[in-house]
């Protein structure tokens, strides 16, 4: 398994232990768009390009995810 899947899955396990306790779901969609990048990168650099563009498209959904709970926290007033 290449280092770029690794560091992928460990920032994956970081996202689900810190909505576990109690991060705001800005951060939980946002680690996990960084888990996608770099799931991304490990495939682009297999020459894997569907799998590169199926994370990348993953990552681009949690990005949007993660702004948009991030709007909400904010309309809200939590921080």
């Amino acid at each position: 398994m290449s280092p770029l899947n690794l560091i992928g899955i460990a920032v994956g396990l970081l996202a689900v232990l810190a909505l576990c306790f109690g991060a705001s779901d800005g951060w939980f969609f946002g680690l996990l768009c960084l888990a996608c990048l770099a799931g991304s990168m490990g495939e682009a650099y297999r020459e894997n390009k569907p799998g590169a563009v199926a994370f990348l498209a993953v990552a681009a959904l949690f990005a949007v995810l993660s702004v948009r709970a991030a709007y909400l926290d904010s309309r809200r007033g939590s921080t």
